[in-house]
C-alpha cells in the first residue's frame, strides 16, 4: 500500500500543478514582463546598438541572454508552452465532465427535489392547466411535461450546456496561441521595394537575406494625395501588375487598409518615397549674379566663384503637399554648413529639417529649382502567415465559448401543479440556479406574476 502511495503522489503533485489557477497567473505574470522588455528594449537590432544605448555591460548583458530578440528566446517560449500544457490540462482534466452533465437533460424526478420558491392557488372549477405550458415556455424557453396519478409537472431549463462554456474558450486560447506561433516559425515577413515602372522578383527578409518570388511583380503607377498643403497625406496607392513567366496574371491596387493577396503572399502598403533619377539642375543668385548649376545626388558640387559647395541630400516629389523639393547642404567658404528643403513651386521659400512651416532661404545664396529628374518608389510588406486560420478558428470558437460561459446562467425550473380536496388547483413553483442570484430572483418573481395574472386566488 505504501509503495502505492509513493507512485502516485508525484503525478498527483504534477497534475495538480499542471491544472492549478495559480500557474496560470505565475505565467501570465512572467509573460507580461517580458512583453514589458521587449517593448522596452529595441528587437533585431545590431549588438553595437545596444552597447550604445545602454553602455558596455548592460548592452552585452541584453544581446547574450536573448533580450534582443525576446519572443523568440527561452523568456518567451518557455512560460508561453507551459502556459499552453496549462491550458491544456485544464481542458483534459474538466471538459469530459463538463460534457457528461450538458448531456444530462433535466428529468421530472430531479425537477421534484428542486427547492420550493412560491405557491400559485386557483379557484374552483378553472382548470388553469391548458395555459400553463404556453406561459412557461414564453418565459423559459423549451418547457415539457409528465403527468403522475395525482399531480402534473411541468419543468424545463436554461443554460444546460453552460458548464463546455469555459472549456470552448480553453481551447479557443489554444487553438490562438497556436496559430500565433505557427505564423512566427513557418511564416515569412519581409519588405519589398520598388521603382515606379520597375519588376521585382524577390524580396528582403531580414537585414540580408534576400528571398526570392515565384511570380513577378510590377509597380505600374504610384499615387499619393493631402488632405491640404503641408498636412499629411490622404492616400497612397500603388497599381499593381502580376506576372508568371513574362505573362500577365492579374492586376490589382494596393493602398493603406487594403491588402493585395497573390501567390500566397499578402502585400501591405507600407511606406513611399521618391528618388532622383538624374542630376537637380539649381539656379544660384548672389547678389546680381546667377548662375544654373547641376547637382547630382549626394555628390558635392562647387558653387559659382568656388566660394564653397553644395550637396543634394535627398528629393521628394511632394514633399509635405508644397511640391517637388530637394533637401540640400549649403556650406560657403567662411560659414557653417546649412541643411534645407527648397521647393519647385515656392522659389525662395525654404524649410528647415527639424521644424515645420516655409521660411526664407538662409545664408547668402538663393537657390531656385529649375528642374528634378525623380521617380516615385513603393515599399510593400511581405507576408505569410499559415497560422491565421487557426487564428480565425479560435476566435469563433471564442464567441460561442464567451456567450455560454458568461451570458447563460444555468436555471433549472418546475411547476408541479394538483388538484386539491377542496376542487381548487394549487402549484408550487420549484427553482434553482447556482450563480446569478439577482437574474435567478428577476425571474422568479416574473413567472410568479405571469402564473397569477389575472385569476383571483
Amino acid at each position: 500500500m505504501s509503495a502505492t502511495r509513493i507512485h502516485s503522489q508525484p503525478k498527483s503533485w504534477l497534475w495538480g500543478t499542471l491544472t492549478s489557477i495559480r500557474l496560470t497567473v505565475f505565467l501570465l505574470l512572467i509573460l507580461a514582463g517580458v512583453a514589458v522588455i521587449g517593448t522596452v528594449v529595441p528587437q533585431n537590432q545590431p549588438p553595437n546598438q545596444y552597447v550604445s544605448r545602454f553602455g558596455d555591460v548592460w548592452g552585452r548583458l541584453l544581446w547574450l541572454g536573448g533580450f534582443a530578440q525576446v519572443y523568440f528566446s527561452p523568456w518567451f517560449l518557455g512560460p508561453i508552452s507551459l502556459l499552453a500544457a496549462n491550458i491544456l490540462a485544464c481542458v483534459v482534466h474538466g471538459l469530459p465532465q463538463a460534457v457528461k452533465r450538458a448531456g444530462q437533460p433535466l428529468t421530472a424526478e430531479t425537477a421534484l427535489t428542486l427547492p420550493e420558491r412560491g405557491r400559485i392557488t386557483w379557484p374552483a372549477g378553472a382548470d388553469p392547466q391548458p395555459g400553463l405550458a404556453a406561459t412557461l415556455s414564453r418565459e423559459l424557453g423549451r418547457c415539457r411535461q409528465e403527468t403522475f396519478p395525482d399531480q402534473t409537472v411541468y419543468f424545463g431549463e436554461r443554460g444546460r450546456f453552460r458548464p463546455v462554456g469555459p472549456y470552448l474558450i480553453h481551447i479557443a486560447l489554444l487553438l490562438i496561441l497556436a496559430g500565433g506561433l505557427i505564423g512566427k516559425f513557418w511564416g515569412v515577413d519581409g519588405q519589398l521595394a520598388i521603382d515606379q515602372g520597375e519588376m521585382a522578383s524577390a524580396f528582403q527578409v531580414g537585414p540580408r537575406v534576400e528571398k526570392p518570388l515565384n511570380f513577378q511583380v510590377r509597380l505600374d503607377k504610384f499615387q499619393v494625395s493631402y488632405y491640404e498643403p503641408g498636412a499629411s497625406p490622404k492616400e497612397f496607392r500603388s497599381d499593381l501588375t502580376f506576372m508568371q513567366d513574362g505573362r500577365e496574371v492579374s492586376r490589382a491596387i494596393c493602398r493603406v487598409n487594403e491588402p493585395v493577396t497573390f501567390g500566397g503572399l499578402t502585400f501591405y502598403q507600407s511606406s513611399y518615397g521618391s528618388q532622383a533619377t538624374g542630376p537637380i539642375r539649381l539656379k544660384v543668385q548672389m547678389g546680381d549674379r546667377s548662375e544654373s548649376i547641376e547637382s547630382p545626388l549626394r555628390q558635392p558640387t562647387d558653387l559659382p566663384g568656388g566660394r564653397g559647395k553644395i550637396i543634394s541630400m535627398k528629393v521628394d516629389g511632394n514633399f509635405q503637399g508644397y511640391g517637388p523639393a530637394v533637401l540640400i547642404l549649403s556650406q560657403a567658404s567662411s560659414d557653417q554648413p546649412l541643411a534645407f528643403w527648397i521647393f519647385q513651386n515656392h522659389p525662395g521659400l525654404a524649410q528647415s529639417p527639424y521644424h515645420p512651416g516655409l521660411v526664407k532661404q538662409p545664408g547668402p545664396y538663393r537657390f531656385t529649382v529649375e528642374s528634378i529628374p525623380f521617380g516615385y518608389y513603393s515599399v510593400f510588406q511581405v507576408k505569410h502567415d499559415p497560422g491565421v486560420a487557426w487564428v480565425y478558428a479560435g476566435f469563433l470558437l471564442f464567441l460561442p465559448g464567451l456567450y455560454l460561459a458568461f451570458f447563460r446562467p444555468v436555471e433549472r425550473w418546475a411547476l408541479v401543479v394538483a388538484k386539491t380536496s377542496k376542487g381548487r388547483w394549487q402549484g408550487r413553483l420549484l427553482g434553482a440556479s447556482p450563480r446569478h442570484r439577482e437574474e435567478f430572483a428577476a425571474r422568479q418573481e416574473a413567472l410568479l406574476t405571469e402564473l397569477k395574472r389575472g385569476i383571483p386566488s
